[in-house]
């Protein structure tokens, strides 16, 4: 048996026509999810990349790794990164006889995270001769197909695809594949703001811009909705492409020996919240991605929809059941094959991290974070006063502007997703003992040195 990890960057499920989004984005992928088993409630650990890819690879959260921050533009950074006695999915594999296979370039961020090429007896960047995130599917195609032929039961290969992150650099054909859909199925938030599900609030859609400072926009579309136009067609362009990989599996007769699991490390605001086309903020724009798992025949687990929660930390002792490996070392994860199966899950939430800063010791702190669980998000953001420390964000002109937009967020938030699905309104003022009660989901992240105490 065989296991492939596809995964997608900033991929929210609420984009996919599998997860109930009505522009037809994702065919190949909802066909999956026909064959297997579909995770409506996959909450990521993160709301952006390298911490969410750490906790894939070790079953660990960030506040255990310590890799809060993802750090693609700061070489010699003194910490966030992953402790080298720290086992990864890969190593415990090939200590295991699995042949194990990546097809990624997160090893081109400027910290050179290493941890991500350990254990893997392949590890091949598809695109060293530019920026890990302009990677397109058709390029990564090209290298993942001749990998794909040469593999010898059983292997595990990991897939490390960057559609739909920005720029949305997509075949001319894919920018604006749905320019001409009139569907904006405008709904109102109970304190009556206008909004379209999972693309943002009418005054966000008319202006495209933050609430405060300059749109950084260096793609080739301008203003929201040619933004999201552009953001879907990159969907369509990366599923286009994987129904070519899926192809090639049924031919090569892989397709039934070999378990899929599809997942995205992060979403994306669109025009929905405080960042609008950025991800660090611990919502569900950013942090509700896909999961689909197809199993190998020999798996024998029937096609179901679950709403059990699962997240990151989940997928390595996963793979490890799947494949038959023990794991070799502590893992806050669990196997989901037992829900997979129909059996009650065992999370009711998920802790999910957002922004992040660099504090006057030099370490790399998480300053935002959140629980979610069936009908409520609270969220809890550290004490950034008039003092923050400010030297770790000037690394990067993105992080200065978010960070100056978070100044005047209050440091609890608490959202109704029964009432309100798309987290438009704070009603901690109206339900001060859920937030009290909900506290306690966020005790371990906000006791860790992880976490951003103040000044």
């Amino acid at each position: 048996m065989n296991v492939i990890l596809i995964t997608a960057d900033t991929l929210r499920a609420d984009h996919m026509g599998c997860y109930g989004y009505w522009r037809d984005t994702s065919p190949a992928l909802d066909a999956l999810a026909g064959e297997g088993v579909l995770f409506e409630n996959f909450i990521g650990q993160c709301a952006h990349t390298l911490p969410s890819f750490t906790s894939m690879m070790t079953g660990l959260t960030p506040f255990q790794t310590g890799a809060v921050a993802t750090l693609h533009c700061v070489p010699n950074t003194p910490s966030g990164k992953l402790d080298d006695e720290t086992p990864t999915l890969a190593e415990m594999l090939a200590h295991q006889g699995v042949r194990t296979t990546a097809v990624d370039n997160l090893m081109a961020f400027a910290c050179h995270p290493s941890w991500f090429v350990r254990g893997f007896g392949e590890y091949i960047n598809p695109n060293p001769e530019s920026f890990v995130t302009r990677l397109v599917a058709g390029r990564m195609n090209e290298v993942l197909a001749p990998v794909i032929e040469r593999q010898a039961e059983p292997f595990f290969l990991w897939a490390h695809y960057w559609d739909p992150h920005r720029p949305y650099n997509q075949p001319e054909e894919y920018l604006a594949p749905f320019e001409d859909d009139p569907n904006e199925r405008v709904q109102t938030a109970p304190d009556g703001t206008q909004y379209v599900p999972a693309w943002g609030t009418m005054e966000g859609l008319d202006t495209s811009r933050w609430r405060r400072g300059t749109q950084t926009d260096n793609d080739t579309v301008q203003g929201a909705r040619a933004m999201i136009n552009a953001y879907d067609g990159e969907i369509l362009y990366l599923d286009r492409h994987l129904e070519v990989m899926f192809e090639q599996l049924r031919a090569q007769g892989l397709w039934d020996d070999t378990c899929i699991i599809f997942t995205a490390d992060h979403g994306e605001t669109m025009a929905d919240h405080l960042t609008h086309f950025c991800h660090v903020e611990a919502l569900d724009a950013c942090t509700r991605v896909p999961l689909i798992i197809k199993p190998a025949k020999g798996m024998d687990l029937a096609p179901r929809v679950t709403r059990q929660f699962a997240t990151h930390t989940d997928l390595a002792p996963t793979i490890l059941d799947v494949l038959g490996a023990e794991a070799e070392g502590p893992m806050e994860g669990t196997s989901l094959l037992p829900v997979m199966r129909g059996e009650p899950g065992l999370r009711d939430h998920v802790v999910s991290t957002g922004m992040y800063l660099l504090d006057r010791e030099d370490v790399w702190q998480s300053m935002e974070v959140s629980t979610r669980r069936e009908q409520w998000r609270l969220v809890a953001r550290g004490p950034l006063g008039q003092d923050y420390p400010r030297h770790g964000l000037e690394l990067s002109q993105l992080w200065t502007v978010v960070a100056e937009l978070y100044e005047d967020e209050p440091a609890m938030q608490l959202f109704d997703k029964t009432n309100d699905p798309d987290e438009l309104v704070d009603v901690a003022g109206e339900h001060p003992d859920v937030v009290e009660e909900l506290k306690d989901d966020l005790q371990p992240a906000m006791e860790s040195p992880y976490w951003y105490q103040g000044t």
